[in-house]
């Protein structure tokens, strides 16, 4: 008898965890074919163009420019959006987009000045990290970012600084 409630207890934890598995597997799947759907917009060729610049006022008043800093462009999808909500909480964590993630990468000139072009019609974030001394010789860091919509043939200019 105890043999029989042993094997039926093996039964059950087995099938419970099959079924746990199960669920993980289709909600992964679920969340892939929602990428697949939010990013194929950003796949299309397009000839929208933002530029701009990454700046940040300092405590002290001075303003600092994003010199040679990455600049990155993300769709505003439920994965970006998402990470934004970490940016905008203070994470200094970079962009770690799923493998069918559509997104682009500039490098910010002396000026902070940064420009991409063929991009097709949507709305987007831009963020950079930036890193500067404190006038109490501390280090800070901070993502900047902006978000901004672009239309077919549009070319919008946006500052990154927030």
């Amino acid at each position: 008898m105890a043999d029989a409630k042993r094997r039926a207890a093996t039964i059950a934890v087995g099938l419970v965890v099959g079924l746990c598995t199960a669920l993980v597997a289709c909600s992964h799947k679920k969340q892939e074919i929602m990428n697949l759907r939010e990013y194929a917009p950003y796949r299309l060729p397009g000839n929208a163009v933002i530029t701009g610049q990454v700046t940040h006022v300092l405590s002290t008043g001075q303003t600092l420019v994003g010199a040679g800093c990455q600049v990155a462009l993300l769709p505003v999808t439920t994965e970006s959006t998402a990470y934004m909500q970490k940016v905008m909480g203070g994470s200094t964590d970079n962009w770690s987009p799923d493998p069918e993630a559509v997104w682009w990468l500039e490098e910010a000139d002396a000026q902070g000045r940064f420009r991409f072009e063929a991009l097709p019609a949507g709305s987007y974030y831009l963020t950079c990290p930036v890193a500067w001394k404190e006038p109490d010789g501390l280090t800070r860091e901070r993502i900047l970012w902006a978000e901004t919509t672009v239309g077919p043939g549009d070319h919008v200019e946006v500052t990154v600084s927030r």
